[in-house]
């Protein structure tokens, strides 16, 4: 009779072969089989491995391929797990994006390889949870993909919720990633004090300048610079890509984090909320459609693993969370959308939130209830309370303008945050430090009744500064309380540019980052500590840049002592 037999293979596991031993022969007089390894098939990583929502006792690991086959995960002193890839038939491509990997104008050579009118086929997504892990502890991992070089980076678990722990994160918003990005630069006003004006005014020489570098150098530097900050773990505040249904601006946006210009996300989780762009764009169904809204999600959805709210709608999950890590308890709201029959509690009035099924954020809606139960359950337990959403509630941008539909030349806008500002008595009510923002693609900050309001955004998009000179050259400086007028800060109007001749020496808008550190003070109590950081474009005598960019922070430190 045959007689089968087991072949183990270093990587793949045990692998049956098919002998051709009689049991009636003898091994003395027949040769051994000659047995051919299995090749494993390859694939390639379409994103390289990268972390999701890490627990006292878990973390999850992501890739994506290009082929059905199996990766393995090991991970130092825990064991090794082999996954099992998905079709992510959400991540597909239209005829726009297809013929702009083939036009003239791909300058970044996103997808060079593929063949000449194709699409990039269908990738498969990898994931493996790896449970029953130590909390508040560091482990190396190596994922192993046929056809590959092993990824080797380190994940950690939280401390316990409460510990005595130092937490160090970073909050960005608004990278806004395309393949356009590359050989694009954007407009870099400087404020009015130079030309006799007011500092939150723009200097009408500068108001078409364009920044040195181009938004895909300017963003590659800027992570480069936040991963040698070693953070715990990675805030975006929205608007993420530019277009959330558009396939090739998800690709570009892990080509930075998990592909060939960078590797952060592989060793640091990223907690996101959705922005107005994440909501945005068809191939074939408009802008803010109910298509696109549609679309956008399903993508979004494909990516990340993020805390359950259970959510009456299931399309409602991903969009708002509470993170615990240690001391720090983060609750990420969606800003999306709100009341479409009533701007004044609207922050999109191009689409119909109810429709493309985003969550009310509005008093009493199921997600305003649960932002009120888990504030409430996090003061309760010590925590340090931060929230995240997209729309900044307190700025001077031109999202800050009152809501409205009469357009930024009437002092209107259809995009405003101002009605997230109907949280503001539930974050004092609750306790909460910090709240971190986007949208208006600036860097401001303003204290309000003991709540410190960033808005971040300044990740590797626009540098803009207040109002939306020349459209309209009015500030809504004076639609701010005048407690955040007085405390009011931004890169904009107090960070003057200092050159020496046609070089820049100092000072000015760039990309950077908001880095937040949560130390144990005494026995109770936590000092935070808030530093705005950014990468600095060198440039020789001439004003050019040079491609290298020393690493800095402004001049606006935040330290506030939270009493338990």
């Amino acid at each position: 009779m045959k007689i089968p037999y087991l072949v183990l293979l270093a990587g793949f596991g045990p692998v049956l072969l098919a002998g051709c031993l009689d049991s009636s022969s003898s091994s003395s007089d027949t040769p051994p089989p000659q047995i051919d390894e299995p090749v494993a098939e390859s694939s390639q990583f379409r994103v390289l491995p990268y972390l999701q929502h890490p627990t006292e006792s878990a973390v999850s690991v992501i890739w994506f391929t290009d082929k059905d086959v199996p990766g393995v995960l090991e991970v130092e002193g825990v064991g090794s797990f082999t996954s099992e890839p998905v079709l992510a038939e959400n991540l597909s491509y239209g005829g726009s994006e297809v013929a702009y990997i083939h036009g003239e104008s791909n300058f970044g050579g996103i997808h060079a390889d593929v063949a000449a009118g194709e699409a990039p086929v269908l990738p498969y997504r990898h994931h493996v949870r790896v449970e029953e892990l130590q909390p508040g502890s560091e482990y190396e991992y190596v994922v192993k993909q046929a056809g590959n070089d092993a990824l080797a980076a380190t994940m950690s678990t939280a401390p316990e919720r409460g510990a005595r722990a130092n937490v160090r994160f970073l909050a960005m918003s608004d990278m806004e990633t395309e393949p356009e990005s590359t050989d694009k630069t954007v407009a870099w006003s400087a404020n009015a004090v130079l030309s006799g004006g007011d500092k939150l005014g723009t200097d009408p020489a500068t108001a078409s300048r364009q920044y040195p570098v181009d938004q895909t150098d300017g963003f590659r530097a800027n992570l480069e610079y936040a991963s040698t900050r070693q953070p715990n773990f990675w805030l975006i505040a929205g608007d993420l890509v530019e277009k959330g249904g558009r396939q090739l601006d998800w690709d570009e946006f892990w080509r930075h984090t998990a592909g060939e210009w960078g590797g952060l996300a592989s060793n640091t989780p990223i907690f996101p909320v959705m922005g107005n762009h994440e909501n945005y764009w068809h191939p074939d169904g408009g802008a803010y459609t109910t298509a696109a809204a549609t679309l956008a999600y399903d993508k979004w959805n494909s990516y990340w693993e993020l805390p359950a709210t259970h959510a009456g709608d299931s399309r409602h999950e991903k969009r708002y969370y509470r993170v615990d890590y240690g001391p720090v308890t983060i609750i990420s709201l969606d800003s999306s959308n709100g009341d479409d029959s009533d701007p004044a509690r609207d922050t999109n009035l191009m689409l119909n939130g109810a429709e493309a099924r985003i969550p009310d954020f509005n008093r009493n809606s199921e997600q305003w209830n649960w932002a009120v139960r888990e504030l409430a359950d996090a003061q309760a337990l010590g925590q340090v309370i931060f929230v995240q959403f997209h729309h900044s509630a307190f700025g001077t941008g031109v999202h800050s303008l009152v809501s409205g539909s009469a357009g930024i030349a009437n002092n209107e806008d259809n995009q405003s945050g101002m009605p997230m500002r109907i949280y503001h008595e539930l974050f004092t009510r609750y306790g909460v430090t910090a709240v971190l923002s986007g949208h208006d693609e600036l860097l401001e900050y303003v204290q309000l009744d003991g709540v410190h309001y960033w808005d971040v955004g300044f990740a590797g998009d626009g540098l803009r500064g207040p109002g939306y000179y020349p459209t309209t050259s009015y500030v809504p400086f004076d639609l701010l309380p005048a407690e955040a007028q007085a405390s009011h800060w931004s890169a904009h109007g107090d960070a003057p540019e200092l050159w020496s001749g046609n070089q820049l020496v100092d000072g000015g808008k760039h990309y950077g980052f908001m880095e937040v550190d949560v130390r144990a003070q005494g026995e109770y109590d936590y000092e935070v500590v808030m530093t705005p950081r950014y990468a600095f474009p060198l440039m020789d005598a001439e004003g050019n840049a040079t491609g290298e960019f020393d690493f800095r922070q402004y001049n606006k430190i935040v330290r506030v002592d939270v009493k338990r």
